[in-house]
């Protein structure tokens, strides 16, 4: 005969969290931050942690009389196993000191059935013909979810959070900031740091303003702190990679398309490119019109083979893939916002989206506004900070413009806006702060 397998539970500690609660219901927030009804292996203990919080959210006392009067008025008493049931789990504890200890074993166990009912739950689905990239991109998100000790997000009392944001606050005192800096410094002074995990960055330009220049340069710079994926659905690998030998090497990208025809040195410039991007945890892919479940699934195997994912670079967003159906193009693209925004929070990671600006923009012939976003009304909710680039020698070249370039901040969530100089070598592809060049 095969083994019975019996899923992962431990009686003692949830009969434990419930004996401690029956003598000192002040103790249940301890237990309800890590705990809910679900948590619970036993159907008997389900009943009763819901009396016992029904109770407590009435402001009512919650022992063992209580809590059986609780059981009796819904039917529920016997299911729970009637008063000597209650009075053996209050006698099982001598107090409620160590009802978290006891809690977080529960929640253990808890998180380690819900992962073999995600297996199971996958396996069903393959079994029965549905699409596996749907099973396995719904699992992930799942099991990511499990990994970072969330649930279903449930609100958490204020007071449980203070003593976290005391303790942050302090890291940050002591100069350990949770930005992830650009290597920009005036756009950093701006953000206060840098970007934030879970933050959406959107920067906008018409064509061949260097916006491309600018997020592989943002890659290189912000790669010094944590892992970098980028996502290009308009260059190839070959290119993406020449690019950034451009740049960190300056190195002329006409001569590394064609180094038969190098105008100048080039492999001194070469090698200094390749030391300068060795060892750096960047991450390249070239798929074609990505969809968003499609971003989360790259997203989330970097993250594992990681361990980690900081910044996530999108360019751009208007050669994304929406669902097909009958929604207009500028719903979708807004949809596609919202989801990115959804998608940093829940990776914990920065997303930095590039955008097309509308053709309004060139009518001016001056810097663009945030209503030349292409369809912007969903993008500019979405972002927290948005970013114009601008090159005035773009459509007026002069000697003085060549390499003059500038991204203004025009949303700001959480700081001032402001307009940063940049400098510009089209031919080197390489983006700097004004001062660096």
């Amino acid at each position: 005969m095969a083994e019975l397998r019996v899923p992962p539970h431990s009686l003692e500690a949830e009969q434990s969290v419930l004996g401690a609660l029956l003598l000192d219901d002040m103790a249940f927030d301890k237990a309800a931050a890590v705990l809910n009804a679900a948590a619970f292996y036993r159907y008997e203990h389900q009943l009763i942690w819901d009396a016992i919080t029904s109770l407590v959210m009435a402001s009512k006392p919650a022992d063992v009389i209580t809590v059986f009067e609780a059981l009796q008025r819904t039917g529920r008493a016997d299911d729970a196993g009637g008063l000597a049931y209650l009075n053996d789990l209050a006698q099982s504890v001598a107090s409620a000191t160590n009802v978290r200890g006891y809690a977080d074993i529960v929640a253990e166990r808890a998180r380690a059935r819900r992962v073999i009912a995600l297996a199971d739950e996958m396996a069903g689905a393959v079994w029965r013909g549905d699409d596996a990239l749907v099973a396995i991109d719904s699992a992930m998100v799942a099991l990511l979810a499990l990994s970072q000790g969330r649930g279903e997000n449930d609100p958490r009392p204020l007071d449980d959070l203070l003593p976290v944001w005391v303790e942050e606050l302090q890291a940050r005192e002591a100069g350990e900031l949770d930005a992830i800096p650009t290597g920009l410094g005036d756009v950093d002074e701006l953000l206060a740091g840098g970007l934030r995990r879970g933050e959406l960055m959107v920067i906008g330009s018409r064509p061949s303003m260097g916006k491309t220049a600018l997020c592989h340069m943002l890659a290189r710079n912000m790669a010094r702190t944590a892992p970098v994926l980028v996502l290009s659905m308009e260059d190839s690998l070959q290119m993406l990679v020449s690019r950034q030998v451009a740049a960190a090497g300056l190195v002329n990208l006409a001569d590394l398309r064609n180094p038969a025809r190098a105008r100048g040195p080039l492999w001194d410039g070469v090698t200094r490119g390749l030391d300068a991007l060795r060892g750096l945890p960047i991450h390249v892919d070239d798929q074609p019109a990505l969809s968003l479940e499609t971003v989360r699934r790259k997203a989330q195997g970097v993250a594992a083979r990681q361990g980690d994912l900081g910044v996530m670079i999108v360019d751009y967003l208007q050669l994304m893939e929406g669902k097909g159906n009958d929604e207009s193009r500028a719903y979708e693209l807004n949809r596609i916002a919202r989801g990115l925004k959804r998608l940093a929070k829940e990776l914990r990671c920065a997303v930095v989206l590039l955008s097309q600006l509308s053709r309004k923009a060139d009518e001016g012939g001056g810097p663009p506004r945030i209503d030349h976003l292409a369809e912007s009304g969903g993008i500019e909710q979405a972002a927290d900070i948005i970013g114009l680039l601008w090159r005035a020698g773009r459509a007026r070249p002069t000697p003085e413009n060549k390499h003059h370039a500038q991204l203004e901040l025009a949303k700001n969530k959480n700081g001032p806006c402001d307009t940063v100089q940049l400098w510009f070598d089209g031919a080197t592809q390489r983006m700097e702060g004004a001062g660096h060049a």
